[in-house]
């Protein structure tokens, strides 16, 4: 069975939103709010791979049945986070796509070569703060799988912090003073490069969650973990906390298509 970063950390942090997505394969409508975290950064790195503002703009606009004013603060934002980007990560081999005979599959954001079978592995974030990618796994993983499929060597691991404004369009204030906001933040911001140590231990982690998800699996046996994140989960309408100090109960179960995911 085929298995993902992914995968395996959102089993990691809640068996239960593991199953939702990739048991019952199961997926909330899309989320339409102009600030969709997904969104943004798919087309942050699509301009950043394609080196176009242009290409980024296609990504975001793509998800939207029509481009509204707030749209259009996100649009100018993505713009400004590429005027920052582009000049300063350098150029390299994107998406690289891993497969493994495990059954791992997973897509590195950019390699650049340092000398010959030598290379720097990126991970691109669109995020002022670092502080919670470090301590991931992701990409001690990537290195791993990187290194034994092609029998090159990652010198580096590097996350490329991309500075994220959070300016919205406020009731009563014009579309011209939210740019304002956005031109202040983006002042003097440049890319974070964080230079993330190997550690073997994590890919032994990594492993250690797989195991967990294969034994879940294997006795159909999925546990809620409740945390500050819920209120984040795109399930969180859906799955009933049964909690006395919760409020979220299902008032209308969202609808949900099937997807094919691996």
């Amino acid at each position: 069975m085929s298995f993902s970063h992914s995968k395996v950390e959102t089993h990691h942090t809640c068996p239960y939103k593991y199953k939702l997505r990739y048991v019952d394969k199961l997926e909330p409508k899309p989320d339409l709010r102009p600030s969709n975290a997904l969104y943004i950064g798919t087309a942050v790195h699509e301009g950043i791979e394609h080196r176009s503002i242009e290409k980024a703009f296609e990504s975001y606009k793509s998800n939207y049945p029509e481009i509204s004013k707030e749209n259009e603060l996100e649009l100018y934002k993505i713009k400004k986070m590429l005027e920052i980007a582009i000049p300063q990560i350098p150029e390299g081999i994107y998406e690289f796509k891993i497969r493994d005979e495990d059954g791992f599959i997973g897509f590195i954001d950019m390699l650049v070569e340092v000398e010959p079978g030598v290379y720097d592995l990126y991970d691109f974030k669109t995020s002022n703060s670092a502080s919670r990618y470090k301590q991931s796994t992701q990409v001690h993983v990537y290195k791993y799988y990187y290194e034994k499929l092609t029998g090159h060597k990652v010198r580096n691991l590097y996350y490329a912090m991309v500075p994220k404004s959070t300016v919205k369009l406020e009731e009563c204030e014009s579309y011209e003073d939210a740019i304002q906001k956005v031109d202040k933040f983006f002042e003097g911001k440049n890319i974070t490069f964080v230079n993330v140590v190997p550690e073997r231990a994590k890919v032994g982690y990594f492993f250690a969650r797989k195991n967990a998800m294969d034994v879940s699996d294997r006795d159909k046996n999925y546990t809620k973990i409740y945390s500050t994140m819920c209120k984040f989960c795109e399930y969180q309408k859906y799955c009933s906390t049964n909690g006395a100090d919760r409020s979220e109960l299902v008032e209308k179960e969202p609808e949900f298509k099937e997807v094919e995911l691996f």
